[in-house]
């Protein structure tokens, strides 16, 4: 009797072993899987932080482009209406109406138009300047252009921004796929009773997530997620 037990026991202590490392192994990949979840979870809430960053800086882009259109109408508008006054001053000048010119001059020209023109009329013949509209003469402004071109160029700055942060919730989006991956392995792991496949696949999954780890650390925070929002 005694002997018997003697050799029995070793099988039942081996079956014991057995039973122990493959409790701990489910225990760690409970605790994977776990991980898992939660960086899908992160990854996912990153994706849609930046999907909605994306609208608000194309919608803002949109915006700030029609003020640059609109800004760069108006510019031009002014020019075009400067130009037919000075051409209408210009012809009553040269044909002697004094009285045309002076109202023109007087009533419907702007001041700094006025101005311009002053310095035009001051100009000697050789400095061959046909028009005041000439980039020496100080009182012809391109300001109002380079107001609306500064717009244009914010606008620009916001379709980037958008761009860029459409490309990174495209990454945190396969992130999300490949964190699932290692999901699916986690969960047929923990059901499949033979030890070396349970061993096998969560070895697998463990890889595949310790490289999404490492990947989501490189991308970080780029929608700046605090705990506020989380809570």
């Amino acid at each position: 009797m005694a002997a018997d037990e003697a050799a029995v026991d070793p099988v039942k202590a081996d079956e014991e072993r057995r039973q122990r490392t493959v409790d701990r192994t489910e225990i760690v990949i409970a605790i994977l899987l776990g991980i898992a979840a939660i960086l899908t979870a992160w990854s996912t809430f990153q994706s849609a932080q930046l999907g909605s960053a994306v609208t608000a800086a194309y919608s803002e882009g949109i915006r700030l482009s029609d003020t640059a259109s609109q800004a760069f109408n108006d510019a031009s508008a002014t020019d075009i209406a400067d130009e037919a006054l000075f051409l209408e001053f210009a012809k009553a000048s040269n044909a002697g109406d004094d009285g045309t010119a002076d109202y023109i001059y007087n009533s419907l020209m702007s001041d700094d138009l006025a101005a311009a023109v002053d310095w035009w009329l001051e100009q000697p013949d050789s400095a061959g300047y046909d028009t005041p509209f000439v980039e020496d003469n100080p009182n012809w402004s391109t300001v109002a252009y380079d107001d609306a071109a500064a717009i244009d160029d914010d606008a620009q700055a916001k379709f980037d921004e958008a761009t860029a942060k459409d490309s990174l919730g495209g990454d945190f989006d396969v992130l999300s796929i490949i964190i699932a991956i290692s999901l699916f392995l986690f969960g047929v792991a923990s059901l499949v009773r033979q030890e070396r496949i349970k061993i096998g696949l969560g070895a697998v999954g463990a890889v595949i997530l310790v490289y999404s780890a490492i990947r989501l650390v490189q991308l970080g925070n780029p929608a700046g997620v605090s705990l506020g929002m989380l809570f």
